[in-house]
């Protein structure tokens, strides 16, 4: 029987466990506390879909799509001040509780939804565990993945997220008065 559990909150922490060379995302659900772990491949692979989906769920970048690279770059930006509270992001260092179960991430869904809001749905084995969350935070935790993946030296071959355009020619957001 397929166990489905939705996140009690949108507080959720990620590890880097350097034995395991693996992610931890570690999330509050309605009974308790899961942790998923996340390989190299499979967090490669979610980055890559948090990209398109903040890119075809933005209705700015979908009507002008040759201004697509610099209207998502704008939004990330963004959403990077507004969490952070204007003071730079930092990975902060953390440990895991000790009793986890390790319950590995075989598949991930993403859909955007009518209210603005993204939905990702991982699954681990029979367990199931849906987080849904909204743009910004979105791009948090594509920001946050990237930043663990960095630290972890994994060299992710991904591209640029926000990829340049013929507007802008190096992919960095202009800033206008």
């Amino acid at each position: 029987m397929s166990e489905r559990r939705e996140a009690a909150s949108m507080s959720f922490s990620f590890h880097y466990s350097e034995s395991e060379d693996r992610i931890a995302l570690q999330v509050p659900t309605e009974d308790d506390e899961t942790v998923l772990w996340l390989t190299r491949r499979m967090t490669a692979g979610l980055l890559l879909a948090l990209v398109t989906l903040l890119a075809r769920s933005n209705p700015n970048a979908l009507l002008a799509p040759e201004h697509a690279a610099e209207i998502l770059g704008f939004e990330h930006q963004n959403a990077l001040v507004v969490a952070s509270g204007g003071k730079e992001l930092t990975l902060q260092a953390s440990r895991l509780p000790k009793k986890l179960p390790l319950l590995l991430v075989e598949h991930v869904e993403l859909s955007a939804l009518t209210n603005g809001r993204g939905r990702i749905v991982l699954r681990a084995g029979d367990n199931r565990i849906s987080l849904e969350l909204p743009r910004e935070n979105l791009h948090l935790l594509h920001d946050q993945l990237l930043g663990l993946a960095k630290h972890a030296r994994w060299n992710l071959d991904l591209g640029e997220p926000w990829p340049a355009s013929a507007a802008s020619g190096d992919g960095q957001p202009r800033v206008t008065h």
